[in-house]
């Protein structure tokens, strides 16, 4: 029988379907939303991104629309890079939040509270691996309401000076979820001068548009949540800049303050942020490209990894120029060279390279050392210029070494630069991070499943540019400032970056953020005036907090555990209201992967448990049952199955029977929905006989569920085609080049859907 792989993750809280958006209440009763039963009243999303801090609250009030008394599940979809600062739940008038305290401590209460049937609190522990979280809510009383409040905090990044800002309210699938009223209000201010230039999903109202402040709104009545909202605005900065913002503000003792008499001292002193941005246009040179490409083709690449490697080595090739240089490495256990040397980045050797990526299939373990060994030896022979190795895997070496020293150790004394695109959850990130920062590369890391089209093209831009590195804070008055530390890890032009940390006295100050760019001396200064009073940022105590735990954390995994580091890591936590390795959230939040589509076959099963979980089993649905192994490095269980690709589409179910230390018993069910049929593209062309120059106007319709379609054509950069109202089809633009032989072509329209599911079609053209 032919066996396929494919992956889905678990954890410890799920349904058999969820709606991944950002807020959705669903009766017990159906395990799917349904308005005629719990209905969403009304919506209102407060956004604040206050010199790229983005925090966001939002209260949504849902009704019951029958005369039961109802539970509910609800469902929240958070931006992968944000971080959970409130939730409560109202019962009448009574607001209840949730409460942050050190994990063991939750853990035994949450023990206590679920032993009677009546109570059903939850956890929302550490999981870098969720993006949303799910609580149950009851009781919703008979014809009555429900009010549940979120609050979550974000930094934006900055990348060519544009910031993005997106709030999910479509739904990942399933049915569009309807609000009675929408109320949106989005305000942005900034130590720099901003301009709006994106917004999609909602037409937003503007209230101010000045240099350093935006506000705008959005209401309406009976609205179907069919989009996300985003928003992109960007900074005005003609050179680089620095900026500068602080506060300081009588300091409340918390009741976490209380419990230790030292630290229910209040500490005077004031928080300060400041943060240098790069203008790329002043920093980058027009110096030709010289890259060595290095893509993994060992089995650990199956599926969805794959699918994301070569969609990325197209990238890149495609957006190459001819007075760029590059090779392409394949490995595994071996190393496969495209060409003995590095080539010129001409159409034909382009198209050649990726018909040496399609030729060759995956195989064997990976020898990441020998690749990289590989790689080093071709980016001597460039012609000229710096060389720049860029690493498509998951750097998980399973043959040679498997020591990052030693592999490290093959950068000293050369001067290529690693640029890392790493793939899956699983990717080796301390490896590659080392790398990168130790060569002054570049780290990404993407989920096998996202549209990596974005981080791609920034990603692009940083290979080959000049790196800005050693950046550091400094001050005339270095006595006035403690505990400072960086709160970005890029350090390229284009980008951002900041230090946050404490100051004395109030005084003028002149600080400065200080660089090499090359072998040339960046220094960015500003004389600032540090306030005895300003509570206009009032989200910098947290953002320190969060530095110095990182700081902290940091320190603990190169050198060891210590109790004072550990004590402290407790009470910031605590008393700033986010979440550590050694805190939990403790109320009715609980972290949840949500379900995939997926296609017929998965490999991996991975499961993150409490500590206390000693033994897991998986029973398939199909009746195979099999133990799980714990991965101590990350902290997961994991096991690999084959399932068989005659599984018919629909819904089904895995159960994961787990054992604590006590030799008590618990289950658990995961939902996933396998869909195995490809979509179907259909191409329309207006005619199929162009000139050189001319530019072809391509139309694709496909499946409703398809998620993206790219087309290729010899000699141009991949298009891809979004869809149009106007010519009810898929639209997309191709410029045949000027330099194009005469002949006949063949111009190819990839479809993929939501279950990565793959289908190609082609139609010949004549080129004049």
């Amino acid at each position: 029988m032919k066996k396929k792989i494919l992956t889905f993750a678990f954890c410890l809280f799920t349904f058999a379907f969820a709606n991944a958006q950002s807020g959705v209440l669903i009766p017990s009763s159906t395990n799917k939303p349904d308005e005629k039963i719990l209905a969403l009243q009304r919506m209102d999303v407060d956004i604040l991104i206050d010199n790229q801090h983005a925090n966001v609250k939002i209260l949504q009030i849902f009704d019951n629309k029958t005369a039961q008394t109802l539970e509910g599940k609800y469902l929240f979809a958070l931006p992968q890079t944000s971080s959970i600062f409130d939730f409560a739940t109202w019962e009448n008038d009574l607001r209840i939040p949730g409460v942050m305290m050190e994990k063991r401590r939750a853990n035994a209460i949450y023990a206590q509270l679920t032993a009677p049937k009546n109570i059903d609190p939850a956890i929302l522990q550490q999981d870098e691996d969720t993006s949303a979280f799910s609580a149950k809510v009851f009781p919703i009383t008979p014809y009555g309401t429900k009010r549940l409040e979120l609050e979550y905090t974000e930094d934006l990044p900055i990348e060519n000076l544009v910031s993005r800002f997106n709030f999910p309210l479509k739904a990942s699938f399933g049915e569009i979820q309807r609000v009675g009223e929408l109320n949106i209000h989005l305000r942005i201010i900034s130590d720099f001068t901003i301009l709006p230039i994106e917004t999609k999903g909602y037409d937003l109202q503007v209230l101010r548009n000045e240099p350093n402040e935006y506000e705008a709104v959005f209401k309406a009545a009976n609205v179907e949540l069919k989009e996300d909202l985003s928003f992109a605005y960007k900074i005005n900065s003609a050179e680089n800049s620095l900026s500068f913002i602080s506060y300081r503000a009588p300091e409340t003792i918390s009741a976490y303050d209380l419990r230790d008499p030292k630290l229910a001292k209040p500490n005077p002193d004031g928080y300060f942020e400041t943060r240098a941005i790069f203008n790329q246009e002043n920093l980058q040179t027009t110096q030709p490209k010289r890259v060595i490409v290095l893509l993994d083709t060992s089995l650990s690449m199956y599926g969805d990894k794959l699918i994301r490697a070569v969609e990325a080595v197209d990238f890149f090739l495609h957006n190459l120029n001819e007075s760029d240089e590059f090779n392409l490495i394949l490995f595994n256990d071996e190393t496969l060279l495209f060409s003995e040397k590095p080539v010129s980045a001409t159409n034909e050797n382009v198209e050649n390279a990726l018909q040496f990526v399609k030729n060759e299939g995956l195989e064997g373990g990976t020898n990441l050392k020998k690749a990289l060994q590989t790689a080093i030896s071709q980016a001597k022979l460039f012609s000229n210029g710096e060389p720049n190795i860029v690493l498509i895997s998951d750097a998980n070496p399973t043959l040679g070494t498997t020591k990052t020293k030693e592999i490290s150790k093959l950068f000293d004394n050369e001067n290529a630069r690693l640029f890392a695109f790493a793939l899956g959850t699983d990717a080796n990130e301390l490896l590659l991070k080392d790398l990168c920062e130790k060569t002054k590369g570049e780290f990404v890391q993407t989920r096998e499943t996202d549209d990596v089209s974005i981080q791609l093209n920034l990603f692009f831009q940083k290979v080959g540019a000049p790196s800005i590195g050693n950046l550091r804070f400094s001050s005339n008055d270095s006595a006035n400032f403690y505990n400072i530390y960086a709160t970005d890890t890029q350090s390229f032009a284009g980008s951002s970056f900041g230090f946050v940390g404490r100051y004395k006295q109030s005084k003028q100050s002149n600080i400065s953020i200080l660089g090499d760019f090359g072998a040339e001396k960046l220094q960015l200064s500003k004389d600032v005036r540090l306030p005895e009073f300003d509570d206009t940022h009032s989200y910098l105590p947290r953002v320190w907090a969060r530095a110095r735990v990182d700081a902290l954390l940091q320190a603990m995994n190169r050198d060891g555990e210590r109790e004072d580091y550990i004590s402290e890591i407790i009470w910031l936590s605590e008393k700033y209201k986010f979440v550590t390795p050694y805190t939990a959230f403790i109320a009715v939040p609980r972290a949840l992967l949500r379900p995939r589509l997926i296609q017929p076959g998965d490999p991996v099963i991975r499961l993150k448990t409490d500590s206390s979980i000693t033994q897991v089993f998986t029973v398939l649905p199909f009746g195979e049952t099999l133990p799980m192994k714990f991965l101590a490095d990350e902290g997961v269980w994991e096991v690999r199955f084959l399932a068989p690709v005659t599984m018919a589409d629909g819904t089904y179910f895995c159960r994961i029977l787990m054992t604590d230390k006590d030799g008590n018993g618990y289950q658990e069910e995961k939902s996933f929905v396998v869909d195995a049929h490809a979509p179907k593209p259909k191409i329309t062309l207006d005619k199929t006989t162009f000139h050189t120059g001319e530019e072809i106007l391509l139309k694709v319709s496909s499946d409703k569920d398809t998620s993206k379609l790219i087309a290729k054509f010899y000699g141009a950069k991949p298009t891809q085609l979004f869809w149009s109202s106007q010519d009810k089809a898929n639209v997309g633009k191709f410029k045949i080049p000027n330099n194009l032989a005469a002949g006949k072509y063949v111009l190819t329209v990839t479809a993929e859907d939501f279950a990565h599911n793959l289908s190609t079609t082609e139609i010949e053209v004549e080129i004049l």
